[in-house]
C-alpha cells in the first residue's frame, strides 16, 4: 500500500461516518461508547482493494508497454547509429576526393612551375652565354684595335723620327753647301782682284 493510499484510510478512519436516520443532533458526532459501522470499514477495504488492483493493472499496462518502446528506441538507436556511420562514411569520401584532387592541383601547378622554371633558367643560360660570346667578340675587336692603334703609333713614331732624320740631315748638307758656295765665291773674288791688281 502506498502512502497516498495509507493516507486516504486514516483519514476515512478519524473523519466521523454520518449515520442517517438520527435523531435531530446538530454535532452527528458518535457517541463515545458506539463504535463505526461495519459498513463504512468495509467500503473504506473495497476502496484501497480497487486502488491496489488500479496500479497492478497500470504496472501491467506499462510492463506490456515496455517492451515495444524498447524496441521502436533500440531500433531508433540502430538506425541513427546507420546514418551516423553513412554520414561518416560519406564524409569521409568527400573528404578523401578533397585531398586527392587539391594534390593533384598542387602537383600540376608544381609541374607547371617548374617547367617554366626550367625554360626560363635555360632562356637565361643561353642569354648569358651569348652576351658572354660577345663580350668576348667585343673584347677580342678592342684588343685589336689597341693593338692596331698601338702599331700606328709606333709606325707614326718611327716616320717622324725618320723625317726629322731627313730633315736634320738636309740642314746639315745645305749648311755644307752654303759654306762651300760661300767659299768658292770668296776665292774668285781674291782671283779677279788679284788679276785687275
Amino acid at each position: 500500500m502506498s502512502s497516498s493510499e495509507r493516507k486516504a484510510t486514516a483519514s476515512v478512519d478519524r473523519h466521523p461516518t454520518v449515520v442517517p436516520n438520527l435523531s435531530s443532533d446538530d454535532s452527528q458526532d458518535p457517541p463515545a461508547n458506539k463504535e463505526v459501522p461495519v459498513a463504512g470499514r468495509e467500503e473504506t477495504i473495497a476502496s484501497g482493494t480497487e486502488r491496489q488492483q488500479d496500479r497492478k493493472k497500470k504496472q501491467d499496462l506499462f510492463q506490456e508497454l515496455e517492451e515495444p518502446i524498447q524496441k521502436v528506441l533500440q531500433e531508433n538507436r540502430e538506425r541513427f547509429l546507420r546514418i551516423v556511420a553513412s554520414s561518416f562514411l560519406t564524409m569521409e569520401v568527400k573528404v578523401k576526393d578533397i585531398l586527392k584532387t587539391q594534390c593533384e592541383q598542387r602537383q600540376k601547378l608544381y609541374q607547371d612551375y617548374s617547367l617554366q622554371v626550367t625554360n626560363l633558367s635555360k632562356k637565361l643560360t643561353t642569354d648569358a652565354n651569348q652576351v658572354k660570346k660577345h663580350a668576348e667578340k667585343l673584347c677580342n675587336m678592342f684588343m685589336e684595335q689597341q693593338k692596331f692603334i698601338h702599331e700606328s703609333l709606333t709606325l707614326q713614331k718611327n716616320r717622324m723620327e725618320e723625317f726629322k732624320a731627313l730633315c736634320e740631315e738636309y740642314l746639315e748638307k745645305f749648311e755644307v753647301l752654303r759654306d762651300s758656295q760661300a767659299n768658292s765665291i770668296a776665292e774668285e773674288l781674291r782671283c779677279l782682284i788679284a788679276t785687275l791688281k
